[in-house]
């Protein structure tokens, strides 16, 4: 019986060690985000303008950029519309 408690208590050990392995990254990128969101540094507002300016190709590539451009125009549509009927 104790062999068995051992044997799972061993498991969830080894278990445990690894998610805290596989996480420690994420802390890592946790904290770096929480500094850029709290702007610690004066390059981070450049360093972001120029991530999202290299990921506009590949949001144009896969239609993501002409999705939302879509949904904002409808959504503009449905206020000037609106605005024409309250002025009527």
């Amino acid at each position: 019986m104790a062999e068995g408690d051992n044997r799972s208590t061993n498991l969830l050990a080894a278990e445990t060690a690894s998610l805290e392995e596989q996480l420690q990254g994420w802390g890592e990128v946790m904290l770096m985000a929480d500094k850029v969101f709290r702007w610690e540094r004066g390059w981070f507002p450049p360093a972001i303008m120029v991530t999202f300016i290299l990921l506009l190709p590949g949001l144009n590539q896969r239609g993501i950029i002409s999705k939302y451009i879509g949904m904002a125009k409808r959504e503009i549509n449905k206020l000037l519309k609106q605005k024409e009927k309250e002025n009527e």
